[in-house]
């Protein structure tokens, strides 16, 4: 049996963590690090401040009326914090983006290939801290925890080897990228046998999945735009027009408030 013990602050994410799997009695548990990192992607994605009090406000008066979800409403609670600390520095409102001393200091919306940049340097993050763990928790077994956590960490670091040889023109840089990458095929081969070959590819593109945290965001912004610039076209046509205006924009942003908060939470959890 386990008995996994964190800090109050952190309980909340054993919940998260029982969905999956619960680590052995000789195992690192993981629950600190998700206390950590879920509400950082949660809030990478659904980055506005309105949202995020929005949020905030209704998962509290939600959690004082159901204790038995109350784990779950309180991951969701910090989520939504993190949200308004990303809309703050993304200098999102509503979908309006303003910017000033304290705030906004990046544009998501005109800079995807930057956000595309910290959403794929998360994912090399998370990754390797999770065959770090790994590595942790095999190590009794050093072979094993060689060729089923190492060899994959050692793989990445002969594609960036070969990576800086070809940008820089390096001869030593791609040499050493190759031999690196050599030398992490045959240990997952050792460990694995041709299966684990064959996951080679499969592993980088779990990385570039992490592409998600920049394109669900974007798309939450795209559609809030939408939604105010659609309301403002009704409030210049009258006063019915103007009702229809405000009907759109009250209900258009409840419901991406919704869709943000559902494809944030889904995502996050599917990442970890």
């Amino acid at each position: 049996p386990t008995s996994l013990s964190n800090p109050p602050v952190a309980n909340n994410f054993q919940e998260l963590l029982k969905m999956y799997s619960l680590p052995k009695y000789t195992e690192f548990d993981p629950t600190i690090l998700m206390f950590l990192m879920f509400p950082i992607f949660f809030g990478f994605i659904l980055g506005d401040v309105f949202y995020g009090i929005i949020s905030l406000i209704f998962f509290t008066v939600i959690k004082r009326k159901n204790k038995e979800i109350k784990e779950f409403l309180s991951i969701l609670q910090l989520s939504a914090v993190s949200s308004i600390f990303f809309g703050i520095i993304y200098g999102e409102f509503m979908g309006f983006e303003t910017h000033g001393a304290f705030y906004g200091f990046f544009e998501r919306s005109h800079h995807p290939e930057t956000l595309l940049v910290f959403a794929i340097m998360f994912g090399i993050i998370h990754i390797n801290l999770g065959l770090l763990i790994g590595f942790i928790n095999e190590f009794k077994n050093l072979k094993k925890a060689i060729c089923d956590k190492l060899s994959w960490m050692i793989l990445q670091l002969g594609v960036l080897f070969i990576y800086l040889g070809s940008s820089n023109v390096s001869t030593i840089s791609t040499v050493v990228g190759i031999l690196l990458f050599i030398l992490a095929l045959v240990l997952i081969y050792m460990g694995h046998g041709f299966i684990g070959i064959m996951e080679v590819p499969s592993f980088f593109t779990n990385i570039l999945s992490y592409a998600r945290l920049m394109a669900v965001g974007l798309s939450s912004i795209a559609i809030a735009v939408l939604i105010n610039d659609y309301s403002l076209l009704f409030f210049s046509n009258g006063i019915l027009s103007s009702i229809a205006g405000i009907l759109l924009f009250t209900l258009g942003h409840l419901f991406n408030i919704v869709l943000g908060n559902f494809e944030g939470f889904i995502h996050t959890l599917r990442l970890h």
